[in-house]
């Protein structure tokens, strides 16, 4: 089942995404004895790829979030952000753990996670605390889909507990979304 393959992203325009030399991508998968066929380890691996990406994109959004508030609400808001960002730290570990387990590499560094996040580019020239609250509740919102999404796929290749793994995150991050769109609420209900 060993297998050696490197990937090159190339590099983005400058000024674009991400600076320097094309990024390498490693599928290579490791002989393990996990109770699963190899071609369900392979396809339950890239599905955690793309996640881990996401983890990452997502919690250095929340700390940017945390790092550039501004306004009345600063304080506040400041640590409802770092909240956020504490919440989704580990769960980077968790996945980049559960990928290595099933014989996979985690593709971890800031320039591949740019270069294979679904997660939408955040606003950078935001400063207002509610404009952060409702980009960062968009953010999160997708984060959480790409985990309910990747529960589905993986239960599809028929990995029950990594599948089950992922239900738990969507749980985990849902209750910070929940935190923040509760600070985007005016008594409505929907």
């Amino acid at each position: 089942m060993a297998s050696n393959s490197i990937k090159e992203m190339p590099a983005k325009k400058q000024g674009a995404g991400v600076p320097g030399p094309a990024t390498k991508i490693n599928s290579k998968m490791y002989h393990n004895r996990v109770a699963l066929t190899d071609e369900q380890k392979t396809k339950t691996v890239a599905v955690m790829q793309e996640r881990l990406a996401a983890s990452l994109d997502m919690y250095s959004q929340a700390k940017f979030a945390h790092w550039n508030v501004k306004g009345v609400n600063f304080y506040q808001l400041h640590l409802v952000f770092d909240s956020v960002a504490d919440a989704i730290f580990p769960q980077i570990d968790q996945i980049a753990e559960r990928l290595t387990q099933l014989g996979g590499v985690a593709n971890g560094t800031v320039r591949q996670s740019a270069n294979s996040s679904p997660i939408p580019e955040y606003d950078t020239t935001l400063t207002s605390g509610m404009d952060h609250v409702n980009a960062l509740a968009n953010a999160l919102g997708c984060y959480c889909q790409e985990l309910r999404e990747a529960s589905d796929k993986i239960d599809e290749i028929g990995d029950e507990p990594s599948s089950d793994f992922f239900k738990q995150l969507v749980v985990e991050a849902e209750e910070q979304l929940y935190f923040l769109e509760s600070h985007l609420e005016a008594g409505d209900v929907q």
